[in-house]
């Protein structure tokens, strides 16, 4: 009995031990594909804007980001199976995807562009007839299906791939995040902007947010509330300038 009752001690240490370690630690989902945003370096480190504004916010709450890095389609599927408490990866915010988690204020207002290569710029009169790459599981998918219907599309579950297929003339345009598209514009003089411009309010407007599983009001709450400290600190503006002013 004594050995037993020990034993269930031992047991019951190791629990508290165990969630005593979780609660200092915040595990975020990223698909580090995504430059300025979320991508590696060249220690194989995780950078990017996402990357600083998180531990940001984990500073403020005074715990450690631990990163799990997935597909972006992935992201959803894994945080509402909790293998992750919360999600950032440069994420918009929809109300298609506020049906399957909870969404922090918006700490970005971002836009949707299409590339294309210099050699197509001026035989491209309307995107909806060109053979279009987009990103599995994104927004920009769900806008080309939405918008254009019937179109030619090319899913990839990493921008890099979309961006090699696009060079080699796999695909006529690739549309993504404004940021995203032109980082990789700076890389290849050859890609060039088409067309305007897209804000639909109602796949782009609302802006990125950090992405936390529906009934974790509390955590949601936090999250808010270490935005919005990071932002009048005046610590939300040097992370912007660092990533997007200076380039």
């Amino acid at each position: 009995m004594k050995k037993r009752l020990g034993l269930l001690l031992v047991a019951a240490g190791l629990l508290s031990s165990t969630t005593l370690y979780a609660q200092d630690k915040l595990v975020v989902g990223t698909n580090p594909a995504y430059p300025p945003f979320e991508y590696k370096g060249e220690n194989n480190e995780l950078l990017g804007f996402d990357i600083d504004l998180m531990n940001e916010v984990c500073n403020v709450l005074e715990k450690e980001c631990v990163y799990s890095e997935q597909e972006f389609d992935a992201l959803i599927p894994n945080l509402r199976l909790r293998r992750y408490d919360a999600v950032i990866s440069g994420m918009d915010i929809t109300e298609e995807r506020a049906k399957q988690l909870a969404f922090s204020d918006p700490y970005y207002q971002n836009y949707s562009i299409y590339i294309t290569t210099k050699d197509k710029a001026d035989q491209i009169k309307d995107v909806a007839d060109a053979k279009i790459g987009v990103l599995s599981g994104s927004t920009h998918q769900q806008y080309i299906r939405d918008t254009y219907k019937g179109a030619d599309v090319s899913v990839y579950p990493q921008y890099p791939a979309a961006m090699s297929d696009l060079a080699i003339g796999r695909v006529d345009v690739v549309f993504g995040d404004g940021e995203v598209v032109n980082d990789y514009m700076k890389e290849n003089d050859n890609f060039t902007i088409v067309g305007e411009k897209v804000t639909d309010p109602k796949y782009f407007g609302q802006g990125l947010g950090i992405g936390v599983g529906k009934r974790n009001t509390e955590l949601l709450d936090q999250i808010n509330e270490a935005l919005k400290e990071v932002k009048e600190s005046g610590k939300y503006d040097e992370i912007y300038s660092k990533w997007f002013e200076q380039q």
